[in-house]
């Protein structure tokens, strides 16, 4: 080994600067905190209204306006410690220089374990809940049964939604590759697209009658064996275990629906990670707009979303109608959002309009959940706590080529495994409850930073105070109760996760098992790299550079 190699091998960081350049803006960093959190056309085309039929009553507007309000602090605090140490791995870079490193990478695994969730989720949702609905819909629209055998495939046989989800998975690893700037732009096109879509259907249901849905519903029913009133006959057949209209003070319903809405709408601070790319990402302000920008964006149109739906399609036809099975719904299309709404004026080109933007939610949805642990993997690598190979970046596109390969790799097995052995409502709750890890560990951080690294805190953006109060010391125990309030629900309301009360210890030792990873990533590394010479804890003495 030549003297530069053995004095590289033993240099602190892998280099002095990151290669990554802050090319993201803040209208990006926006669109990719809405779409991460509350993607809200896909959000409303099934997500929401799964707590309709499990919760009868359920109040989904109160819960999602109480979803913005415990989210306030979560954000607050989450723009402050981003503004502070703006790099790249957000919640890794701030826990390992106020708390220690270990606890750094059980926050950041956790953190990105359910992003890769996520992402699973999005590849996943596009087959089964866009691709194969949208084939179906033009198939019924259009009186085409092949496109509705092809649109059946999609949503229930492995092989074609494995398919189409690695479709998903190949797409966005190109995207990836292509750069920061190339993500974001596909990502706005597809949001703006996708949004376009979905506003067109808001503006359906405004101006469309319940008269007018239910004629339609009843007619397509009638081409498909269910004659007469078709739309009495879905409520009919779960009168007894539903409610005619939304009751936000019957708690065993109202507090699992927040856990709902919360599943994804809890992430509108995940710009953090975008932190080493950002323009202006030092900025307190901006950073709090950019996340108050999202949350509200998200909080706003899935209440509106579910009011005007509320308002065609009635209360209790959109419980029964989700309420599966239910042997009175025989349209071959799913009861999702995007269908529901077309069906209310029953024109072609607005169903095309409509039901084919609903094409476009899941890659922006991927974003994030794929562009988070990707920058993970490059920000342990560039702390040699994985080989340095995985901080290469592509010196044309600026991008770490092998993270994104490595990561993308994971998110292909994590889907064969979500497609062969997990509903969907599970696998939402595991990544609710592997950020939890996460956000409880920044919690203690951020209590701790103004004692535990004054010289950093002093001169931050996080030296703000109310009343005499640093606001660190506020909304980080209000944060820690929020997330404690989602584990005590999924304990509280098995259907949310679990299945059965008897199932409880699956949660504490899921939770327990992803910090046993971190941990285990971490000591591991430290021998290795000892070994070598080199002591991984001086990395964490000082930020690590731009």
């Amino acid at each position: 080994m030549s003297t530069a190699e053995s004095r590289q091998d033993r240099q602190l960081f892998v280099r002095q600067s990151t290669g990554l350049v802050r090319e993201a803006s803040a209208f990006d960093a926006m669109v990719f905190n809405a779409v991460f959190s509350a993607p809200v056309g896909a959000t409303l085309a099934w997500g929401v209204f799964f707590a309709l039929s499990a919760f009868p009553g359920a109040d989904l507007v109160t819960a999602t306006l109480i979803s913005f309000v415990i989210n306030v602090p979560i954000v607050i605090m989450m723009a402050l410690m981003a503004s502070s140490m703006p790099r790249t791995g957000g919640d890794y870079v701030w826990v390992s220089r106020i708390l220690s490193p270990p606890l750094a990478t059980v926050s950041n695994f956790a953190a990105a374990f359910s992003a890769m969730i996520g992402a699973t989720f999005w590849a996943r949702y596009f087959p089964v809940f866009a691709l194969g609905p949208t084939l179906v819909t033009f198939g019924v629209f259009f009186h085409n049964q092949g496109l509705i055998n092809w649109g059946d495939d999609f949503q229930t046989s492995h092989t074609w939604i494995f398919l189409g989800g690695l479709f998903m998975i190949l797409l966005m690893t190109a995207i990836l590759i292509a750069g920061t700037k190339v993500t974001f732009r596909w990502q706005n096109t597809f949001w703006i697209i996708a949004s376009a879509g979905t506003f067109l259907a808001f503006i359906v249901l405004a101006v469309g009658s319940s008269g007018s849905f239910r004629a339609h519903f009843d007619q397509l029913s009638a081409r498909f064996g269910e004659h007469g009133n078709a739309y009495q006959q879905v409520i009919n057949a779960v009168h007894k275990s539903i409610l005619t209209e939304p009751n936000a003070g019957l708690m065993s319903s109202t507090l699992p629906a927040i856990f709902v809405i919360m599943t994804f709408m809890m992430w509108n601070w995940w710009s953090v990670y975008l932190s080493g790319e950002l323009k202006s990402a030092s900025n307190r302000n901006r950073q709090l707009k950019i996340m108050f920008t999202a949350l509200s964006w998200d909080v706003v149109f899935i209440v509106i979303g579910a009011l005007l739906i509320y308002k065609v399609a009635g209360y209790a036809f959109m419980s029964a109608v989700n309420t599966s099975p239910n042997k009175a719904y025989v349209i071959p299309s799913g009861p999702w959002y995007h269908f529901l709404s077309a069906l209310t004026v029953n024109v072609p080109v607005l169903t095309v309009l409509i039901v084919g933007s609903f094409l476009f939610w899941s890659l922006p949805a991927m974003v994030g959940n794929s562009f988070m642990p990707v920058r993970t993997v490059f920000a342990w690598a560039f702390d040699r706590l994985l080989p340095a190979k995985l901080a290469n970046v592509n010196e044309r596109t600026h991008s770490p080529v092998p993270s994104i390969l490595t990561v993308m790799g994971l998110v292909t097995v994590m889907l064969v495994w979500s497609v062969l052995a997990t509903t969907f409502e599970t696998w939402l709750a595991l990544g609710v409850l592997a950020g939890v890890v996460c956000v409880w560990i920044v919690c203690v951080a951020a209590f701790t930073f103004p004692e535990r690294r004054a010289d950093l805190y002093q001169a931050s953006p996080a030296n703000m105070s109310w009343g005499g109060i640093p606001v660190l010391k506020i909304v980080a125990p209000l944060s820690f109760l929020v997330m404690a309030f989602l584990v005590y629900d999924v304990l509280k309301y098995p259907a949310l996760a679990i299945g059965t009360s008897s199932h409880w210890w699956y949660v504490p030792a899921f939770m327990g098992g992803t910090a046993a990873f971190g941990l285990l990533v971490y000591y591991v590394a430290k021998v290795v790299r000892r070994s070598q010479g080199v002591d991984v804890d001086l990395v964490y003495r000082e930020l690590p550079p731009e």
